[in-house]
């Protein structure tokens, strides 16, 4: 019996959860099949699969969101049958979804405690208590968040290190499940997610961890699973299977490499950032893109180099500098203002700052051009032509979707993302800025999203790109400008072009 031990002929059961032969399906849609699972005691065990294999709803049904339409699931040798989240966290399943679930306008030490707020006199909320309980915690893990702040005001990375700590130290959690919980982190707070994962494993709580990146499955799980179209592929010791082994796993063939065959930039100057000022953030950043050049922008938590692409379009205030694209001097005041001198932006937060989510999938890829292609006198008049164009760029991205009048809130996270990037595939632009371009979709949608990126370049826009991922930065760029304390510290290139220089760049000048 996989996961029991025997001793003293009684058998000891080991899993912490089973799941038999859970089906689900959402009209004609079959999201799972039939699927069997197990995660023992004191493990972490990877889910991998390309975004619509059936992950986030697997882990919603054992989350209590959704209900399987068949099959069964045993939490610690009891058959559970969660009917809403809160049944399931005092069952003890503990989820952190990949977006952050908060309330933005209390503070962190009330996002921490929510539901559980330590008590004087039997009912009213120990204040100081709170806060102080609050603030040990994260101050034990090294970061550098107030508990009194107000989560709105905390940046993505620390917004999501709150919500990670919420989920696991949910009382009594003997399962914890983790979807994409890097996403946004820099390596400080990776460092630090890591050791509270290893902390659980030691105390027997065992850990379901989703997530598109590679070296966090071999650096820390037990297991893995490759799930395919709503079924199990295969269960795997992480020693016995390799990275190629498990993409192709995931995607049922052979993938073309992951990064695609660059074109060289040509020689001329296709935009021109001097002395870009942000108070506070950055401090005179000057560089070049030339055209068809993909250039990058590393730096770490705090740096400035997440500021960079956002003064370009406009969400931040620019105290100084100028910036222009082919020749001519732009006036950056707001994104709108950008949008229509021509700067295409691909945010790094897609649901909070990038796409309509109780609108339709087609809205979502025409919104930038409702007005200009297809509406008169702020009527929507050409309605086929923008259904015909939206089912155009579905198709060229392979965006996963039951229809054009689908809710974009309801497509997996990779295929929200496609669309995101898919947006800017129609209008003209001279400029593409991208922060984060494929921050939590699977290797397949990565693939996707490299080759229009390079599309995008290759037809001559110059491209400025920031992302945490230096791999990516490396696969996809031409030169790197590296951001230290709001200035640029190195531009690297070819052969200099490797993660070590990129953080020599970012930690000393």
């Amino acid at each position: 019996m996989e996961g029991s031990i025997v001793l003293d002929s009684h058998v000891i059961e080991t899993n912490a959860l089973e799941i038999h032969g859970v089906s689900k399906s959402f009209g004609q849609n079959n999201v799972l099949q039939d699927l069997n699972l197990t995660l023992r005691k004191g493990e972490v065990h990877a889910l991998m699969g390309e975004n619509g294999a059936g992950k986030s709803t697997l882990i919603k049904i054992i989350s209590g969101v959704h209900k399987a339409d068949q099959g069964e699931i045993n939490l610690n040798g009891s058959k559970v049958d969660f009917h809403s989240p809160y049944e399931a966290q005092i069952g003890g399943v503990a989820t952190l979804f990949q977006e952050i679930q908060e309330i933005p306008d209390l503070s962190v030490a009330e996002n921490l405690y929510a539901g559980m707020e330590p008590r004087k006199h039997g009912f009213l909320i120990d204040w100081k208590k709170l806060y102080s309980n609050a603030q040990r915690q994260i101050d034990e893990l090294g970061l550098r968040i107030d508990a009194t702040q107000k989560m709105r005001s905390l940046s993505p990375s620390s917004r999501k290190m709150v919500e990670i700590i919420r989920a696991v130290h949910k009382r009594g959690a003997s399962v914890v499940i983790m979807d994409e919980p890097t996403a946004n982190l820099n390596q400080g707070e990776i460092d630090a997610l890591f050791s509270m994962i290893e902390e659980l494993k030691q105390k027997g709580v065992s850990i379901i961890y989703i997530s598109h990146r590679m070296r966090e499955i071999f650096q820390i799980a037990n297991r893995v699973s490759v799930l395919r179209d709503g079924r199990l592929i295969r269960t795997s010791n992480i020693e016995n299977i390799s990275e190629d082994e498990i993409v192709k796993l995931m995607v049922g063939r052979d993938l073309p490499a992951l990064y695609p065959q660059r074109t060289p930039p040509e020689n001329e100057v296709a935009m021109k950032v001097d002395n870009l000022t942000v108070d506070g953030e950055l401090d005179s950043v000057s560089f070049e893109v030339r055209k068809r050049e993909i250039l990058g922008i590393a730096g770490l938590e705090g740096s400035g180099a997440t500021s960079v692409i956002k003064a370009l379009f406009g969400l931040r205030p620019v105290s100084g500098g100028t910036i222009e694209v082919d020749g001519e001097t732009l006036v950056i005041k707001n994104p709108k203002r950008s949008i229509a001198q021509g700067l295409a932006y691909v945010p790094e937060d897609r649901k909070e700052d990038g796409l309509f989510l109780n609108k339709t999938v087609n809205f979502n890829l025409v919104a930038n051009v409702l007005k200009s292609h297809f509406a008169r006198m702020g009527f929507v008049v050409r309605k086929r032509a923008a259904q015909t164009t939206s089912r155009d760029v579905v198709k060229r991205l392979g965006i996963k979707t039951t229809g054009g009048m689908a809710k974009i809130g309801s497509l997996s996270g990779g295929n929200q993302q496609k669309a995101l990037v898919g947006r800017w595939l129609i209008g003209s632009y001279k400029a593409i800025l991208l922060e984060e371009p494929t921050r939590g979709v699977d290797i397949g949608a990565k693939v996707d999203i490299y080759e229009e990126i390079n599309a995008l370049a290759r037809s001559g826009l110059p491209v400025v790109m920031y992302s945490s991922e230096l791999l990516e930065l490396i696969g996809m760029c031409d030169r790197v400008v590296v951001i230290r304390n709001g200035r640029v510290s190195g531009i690297l290139s070819g052969d200099e072009l490797t993660e070590e220089n990129i953080l020599e760049k970012a930690i000393t000048s």
